[in-house]
């Protein structure tokens, strides 16, 4: 059986044990599934409803929205939870904003800016979903992960510079960051 149908039937055991008032076993599953995948949205989502802690809730619904910065249901439970116990979260924990609406508004000298850090114009690859990117743009245009994080850096198993920029837990990874040593591994051309 594979890693991934393993973590998927984890997941729906999970889901299961959640609608039938299961929690700590619902917990217990979306932690292996989590452990397995830390990426994965369905699962931090699905955490926030099985954990007793209002932080614990407001983590794992941070999680999902860095994961995926369109899901309102997370982005709405968030802004609930927010509302009854205040924020919880530490800086490093926040979720990115929500994507703008509005059409960007791009003059000459917005062009001329400096690149973020590591960055080239290079091909790479999405951590998310293996898509070839630019290592300048902001966000993977297949799954919308961010590109200028940890997990798109040929360093990600490193803690120095993760100690250094203040990055910490798996949302901190994917969170886009201007740490000066990413390095992205490149696309071999031709």
């Amino acid at each position: 059986m594979s890693e991934q149908a393993t973590v998927a039937q984890l997941l729906k055991q999970a889901i299961q044990a959640a609608r039938e008032k299961r929690r700590e076993e619902a917990r217990d599953l979306l932690l292996q599934v989590i452990e397995r995948d830390q990426w994965n949205e369905h699962a931090w989502l699905w955490l926030s409803g099985v954990v007793d802690d209002p932080r614990d809730m407001q983590v794992a619904l941070a999680n999902a929205l860095t994961i995926n910065p369109t899901n309102e249901a997370a982005r709405k439970g968030l802004e609930s939870l927010r509302r009854r116990h205040g924020n919880l979260l530490n800086a490093e924990e926040e979720p990115p904003p929500p994507p703008s609406e509005e059409p960007l508004a791009v003059s000459a000298g917005d062009l001329e800016e400096e690149l973020p850090p590591g960055a080239t114009g290079a091909t790479i690859r999405c951590y998310k979903c293996d898509a070839e990117i630019y290592d300048v743009a902001y966000r993977c245009w297949s799954c919308n992960a961010i590109v200028h994080c940890c997990e798109n850096c040929v360093r990600k198993r490193e803690t120095e510079c993760k100690e250094e920029q203040g990055i910490r837990g798996p949302a901190a990874a994917v969170a886009h960051n201007e740490c000066p040593w990413w390095n992205p591994e490149k696309v071999a051309s031709g």
